[in-house]
């Protein structure tokens, strides 16, 4: 029988064995789970460099104003309108800023404007405020007095009712552009079809009516056909294009000519002249001048500071002239009646009226408010009036086009009717 030593021995050996198999088990099994982690690691590097090829193209935007991928895509006004509005709606629910703007990331349609709503979120979510993720950003999209808006609502608390009150103002302004544009297709595609018209007709019908007249039938042309004739065939003809292309010439000069800071003050006062563009030009620059400095003031921010902002956001020089001159003389304790008053031709005395009564009363947003919307209210009248009389004026030219065309063509021919029966 073997010994109680020799089982010891037996038993010491099967438990070496049993650990040197176990050992050799877990060396293999971790050998195989060190390659599968490379396997992995190696699939996955190209999504990786891929994710981070990403993140790079939204987050390399620490440039100027304005750098980044949307600065070379296609961000359209009435898209912003869409984001601020759909931004407003989250927010009003009560869905956190940060998860508003992340969500809006991923459901608006344009691509563009996914991409700058991503870039505001991860701003956002780094512990910028909203102010300066938008400041980011072109300032056609948010310009100087929008970004101080939001500043100010951030730091008062009424952040939804700022970014509703200037979504709204940003879509009366693109009602407004979207029916001029509606209300000028017709015009545009008449005086289109008109010219196209008429250089068929210079170019095919009269050299066969001249020749059918005046060769095979032998009748003597009338004047007034003869004069018709002239006249078209001079619009069609090479001196009228010289002409045209003067005048194209005309206009790029002027368009480099009041590039210029002073130029275009001359230019802008000029256009408050105007007959009828004038009205619209000052009503719409007072428009833009009340609502800015209503919006201000109603955030909180310093008369001063709202005069440099609303002068800011004011396309008429001459208009952002007198808010100038209003400034310096606030900041000499004057208030703002003098210089609005040396302005007539600028600013109409009703205007100042209100704006002193609401000055004096303390209630000047109130009263610029006021101003704003009445005035936003005529330059939309008298625009629709134009755009209404437009097609008018031009179906009028055209009737009486036809009818000369009709009379210079039918005149010989009544005149060849009258040779041939008086012949017979």
């Amino acid at each position: 029988m073997p010994s109680k030593a020799d089982n010891a021995s037996d038993s010491g050996s099967k438990m070496k064995r049993a650990r040197k198999r176990a050992a050799k088990k877990t060396d293999t099994q971790t050998s195989a789970d060190t390659a599968g982690e490379a396997t992995r690691a190696e699939e996955s590097a190209p999504k990786a460099k891929s994710a981070a090829t990403r993140v790079t193209a939204v987050r390399d935007t620490s440039g100027p104003r304005g750098s980044g991928f949307w600065a070379l895509s296609s961000v359209r006004r009435r898209d912003i309108t869409l984001f601020l509005r759909q931004l407003v709606m989250l927010l009003e629910s009560g869905t956190p800023l940060l998860k508003s703007l992340k969500t809006l990331a991923r459901r608006l349609e344009s691509r563009a404007v996914r991409n700058m709503v991503q870039d505001i979120a991860e701003q956002v979510e780094n512990g910028n405020p909203l102010w300066q993720a938008f400041e980011r950003h072109p300032h056609e999209y948010f310009d100087t007095v929008f970004v101080a808006l939001v500043k100010a609502s951030e730091a008062s608390g009424t952040l939804v009712e700022t970014l509703r009150r200037q979504t709204e103002y940003y879509e009366r302004r693109e009602m407004l552009s979207r029916r001029v544009k509606t209300a000028l297709v017709y015009p545009i595609v008449l005086v289109v079809m008109c010219v196209a018209v008429l250089f068929v007709m210079a170019r095919f019908v009269v050299p066969a009516f001249q020749e059918i007249f005046e060769g095979a039938l032998e009748v003597s042309l009338p004047p007034f056909t003869q004069g018709l004739i002239a006249v078209i065939q001079f619009l069609t003809s090479w001196p009228m294009l010289i002409v045209i292309l003067a005048l194209i010439g005309l206009y790029a000069l002027y368009w480099v000519w009041q590039r210029s800071p002073v130029n275009r003050l001359i230019a802008d006062r000029v256009k408050l002249r105007l007959p009828l563009v004038g009205s619209i030009s000052q009503k719409y620059a007072i428009t833009q001048m009340t609502s800015s400095i209503a919006m201000l003031l109603r955030s909180g921010l310093s008369m001063m500071v709202t005069l440099d902002l609303a002068r800011s956001a004011i396309h008429n020089q001459a208009m952002a002239q007198v808010l100038q001159r209003v400034r310096s003389s606030v900041e000499q304790g004057s208030g703002i009646e003098e210089p609005l008053r040396n302005e007539p031709s600028v600013v109409p005395p009703v205007v100042t009226d209100m704006m002193v009564t609401g000055e004096e009363a303390g209630q000047l947003d109130r009263v610029c408010e006021h101003i704003a919307k009445t005035y936003e209210e005529e330059v939309q009248i008298e625009i629709s009036t134009l755009t209404d009389l437009l097609p008018v004026f031009l179906v009028v030219f055209l009737g009486i086009a036809v009818l000369m065309l009709v009379l210079g063509f039918f005149l010989p021919l009544i005149a060849s009717i009258d040779q041939l029966t008086a012949g017979v």
